[in-house]
């Protein structure tokens, strides 16, 4: 067996997913074809963080195959931009809420999660990069 070394996050990467970088998801359809989505992006160290509603195409994907690939852009500056490849190492419904609200204030300026719906479950969804290739 071999033991991974986690990936660090570039410093550049670090800033961006800190400010209101816009992240894309490609998760894998179960016929092998991709599926991308628009996201809230946020981390944990040097984990990746998404959150969405249980349920979703993109939950049910990664719940079957937590390979992913995630692409970012700068936000002050979107020809810098990165490729990550990674998986799903963990998701989570205990903080679902909590973490679309702390997204919420981050990119809308509300203090929760506007579209929140009674019994709505939020997901937590936890990425560790495998590979991270940058543009400059």
């Amino acid at each position: 067996m071999t033991d991974r070394v986690p990936l660090v996050l570039p410093a550049d990467l670090r800033d961006a997913i800190d400010a209101t970088a816009f992240a894309h998801l490609a998760t894998v359809d179960p016929d092998g074809s991709p599926h991308a989505t628009a996201m809230w992006i946020a981390r944990d160290g040097d984990l990746i963080v998404f959150n969405t509603l249980q349920g979703r195409r993109k939950w049910r994907n990664m719940r079957r195959d937590p390979r992913v690939a995630v692409s970012i852009s700068a936000p002050d500056d979107p020809y810098r931009n990165w490729s990550i490849q990674g998986r799903v190492v963990e998701m989570r419904t205990g903080d679902g809420v909590e973490v679309i609200d702390a997204l919420a204030r981050k990119y809308l300026g509300e203090p929760r999660y506007p579209w929140l719906q009674p019994g709505d479950v939020r997901v937590t969804i936890l990425v560790e990069p495998t590979h991270i290739a940058g543009n400059r």
